[in-house]
């Protein structure tokens, strides 16, 4: 695959005189990203206590997914237009200042509030972290890019609950947003050190796109606003109709939002995006699909092993975790495929394992094997490790131009769509088998797990087929335009 980069001439280390600033602050705004997710769970029940509003919970964790999204969605196009300086300065100071809101709220509205501004600025930095790969990394050093961040989001696993813990025993639950704040500052300094100066399509030397199409810009984010609050409050439903209804109109939302954004001058989407004929289009789809489809992991499989198999939270959170620690594993052996055949292999074997992975939860479910359980996870994990990289990085670097930047930056944001909307298909599933029923004081029963547990997950194996199959179709696509531009190269 021909690739264009201004960090071709650097050596291939990642943390070279040249690359050390660029790899660390991607490092640490990943890192933070998931951090927060992780120590936000673990210190509700705290926050809780003091503050009240247990009804309220919800949009602790959803006014963060909320913003974050549209910040995501919003990042590419304002990158194009201004360079990534000016939106991380951005970024960086709603972060500061959404962590100090939340840790010294004296009220939980003052913490929703606060946890808002943290997910626009979280949400533009993990857009543009991922946004700034092409920019500063070659095609051939991007897979051990891939698995070093896959490395942070596994030791955020690891020790984000840990340190919530700690942190709050020191202090207080406060602490858990307040230590953003030194964070922060670092990776603004690590950021203005290692940014390129300009606007992405200043640096790139290509013309701005010329486009007939009109701006419409209010209603755009009129749609991208009303799509983002209806699939992120999908939670919030209660019966099976209103669920469906929600995400109906949501996904509506967002189709009309895509056409029109498809012909407006200044894009904040691909123009490809989500069209099934094009290569770009058949990835962001494949992104979505398997997000989607995890979500049912993150919402269920901690729970089931504290309610199945009476674990702690703790205990309960490792088992989890081992899905992390194997996606970082089996990272670093797609990283290091010895050819793009390989890679292509492991592309199209990854989205199998996750469907095996999550028929073998379903089984362990039916024997009670709490061996399987955690086998599953780790089963799963190799399946996103080996694909995953691998996938966005050819999504990345065979968009050029502007798109390119606007395809990094949309792709971690697709995924968040994907679990929220995954999230809210996963609740309609375990309603519609028996697995929760609304209105009732128990979320989970080790009865219901034990009758509709392993239908939830044999369901989402199933669901899981779809990307696999696309991913069969991508290969053949990624063949095709690699072998056309290998032939362009040598013309």
């Amino acid at each position: 695959m021909a690739v264009s980069s201004p960090a071709q001439d650097c050596p291939p280390h990642l943390f070279s005189r040249d690359r050390a600033a660029g790899t660390l602050a991607l490092m640490l705004g990943v890192g933070s990203h998931a951090i927060n997710g992780f120590v936000t769970t673990a210190v509700l029940p705290d926050i809780i206590r003091d503050l009240g509003g247990q009804d309220r919970a919800f949009w602790v964790f959803s006014s963060f997914e909320m913003m974050a999204i549209l910040a995501g969605c919003l990042t590419g196009a304002v990158k194009v237009r201004f360079g990534a300086r000016l939106p991380f300065l951005l970024a960086t100071s709603l972060l500061a200042f959404g962590s100090t809101l939340a840790g010294l709220s004296g009220s939980l509205e003052g913490l929703i509030a606060g946890r808002a501004f943290q997910g626009f600025g979280e949400g533009m930095i993990i857009a543009l972290c991922y946004g700034l790969i092409p920019d500063l990394f070659p095609n051939h050093v991007a897979p051990r890019v891939f698995a070093l961040l896959s490395g942070v989001w596994a030791l955020a696993a690891g020790i984000g609950p840990v340190s919530a813990g700690l942190l709050s025993e020191l202090w207080s639950w406060r602490a858990a947003f307040l230590v953003n704040i030194p964070l922060v500052l670092l990776l603004f300094v690590l950021m203005n050190t290692a940014l390129p100066a300009g606007s992405a399509v200043a640096r790139s030397g290509h013309k701005p796109e010329q486009s007939t199409g009109s701006n419409r810009i209010a209603l755009r984010l009129l749609l991208l606003i009303t799509s983002i609050y209806l699939l992120t409050v999908i939670g919030e439903a209660q019966t099976p109709v209103r669920l469906a209804l929600t995400i109906l109109a949501g996904l509506l939302a967002a189709t009309i939002l895509l056409k029109i954004d498809a012909n407006s001058i200044r894009r904040l989407f691909p123009r490809q995006a989500f069209r099934l004929e094009t290569l770009i289009g058949l990835g962001t789809w494949i992104v979505f699909l398997t997000s989607v489809v995890a979500a049912v992991r993150a919402i269920f499989v901690t729970t089931f092993g504290q309610v199945y198999w009476d674990m702690s939270v703790t205990e309960a959170s490792y088992v989890a975790a081992g899905l992390a620690f194997s996606w970082t594993a089996f990272s670093w052996v797609s990283a290091r495929a010895p050819s793009r055949k390989r890679e292509l292999t492991y592309l199209v074997t990854g989205p199998v394992l996750i469907a095996i992975g999550m028929a073998m939860t379903g089984y362990s479910l039916e024997t009670r094997s709490l061996i399987l359980f955690a086998l599953a996870a780790i089963v799963a994990g190799a399946g996103h490790g080996l694909s995953s990289q691998i996938l966005m990085r050819s999504l990345m670097y065979t968009a050029k131009g502007q798109e390119q930047n606007l395809v990094s930056s949309i792709l971690p944001t697709i995924s968040s769509a994907g679990i929220a909307i995954g999230g809210g298909l996963t609740g309609l599933i375990a309603i519609q088998t028996g697995l929760i029923t609304p209105g009732a004081e128990t979320l989970l029963t080790k009865a219901a797990i034990a009758q509709s547990g392993a239908l939830v997950f044999y369901t989402n194996a199933f669901l899981m087929l779809v990307p696999a199959s696309a991913m069969m179709i991508l290969r053949r696509r990624l063949i095709l335009v690699e072998s056309r531009d290998v032939k362009a190269d040598r013309a």
